[in-house]
């Protein structure tokens, strides 16, 4: 038997909501492309209020504004939202995290919103300074 203690540092959630009232949840969270987040990770985790969308694959990935080609077609842009908690990426793995769909976030303590996503999610999630 092993005693030896072991001690692992957790990061710690930060708050990223103005209050609850309103909240709404996607159902059955979402699964992350862990590849696609290296470049918004920290400490290891992609942080709680991190806005993210659904790839093509079925996978959700870190937001980015949509682009429109010669034709005039724009990129699609389903199931955006925030992640509602810290989620440990680990290379080639596929976390499941929460997604917020509605309520009152704090921009600033928010990851990845811009304006576009902000356009995206109007009447849904509503920013606060």
């Amino acid at each position: 038997m092993n005693l030896q203690p072991r001690t692992e540092v957790i990061f710690g959630q930060k708050e990223f909501l103005r209050n609850t009232v309103g909240t709404e949840y996607k159902t059955g969270g979402a699964t992350l492309d862990a590849d696609a987040f290296a470049d918004v990770t920290t400490n290891g985790y992609v942080k709680a209020g991190t806005a993210v969308y659904k790839g093509d694959d079925g996978f959700y990935v870190p937001w980015s504004d949509p682009t429109t080609d010669e034709d005039g077609n724009t990129e699609s842009r389903d199931g955006a939202g925030l992640t509602a908690h810290d989620v440990k990426i680990i290379p080639g793995s596929k976390p499941i995290v929460g997604i917020l769909v509605a309520g009152h976030p704090l921009e600033r303590k928010c990851t990845g919103v811009t304006e576009g996503f902000k356009k995206e999610v109007k009447g849904y999630l509503r920013f606060d300074a």
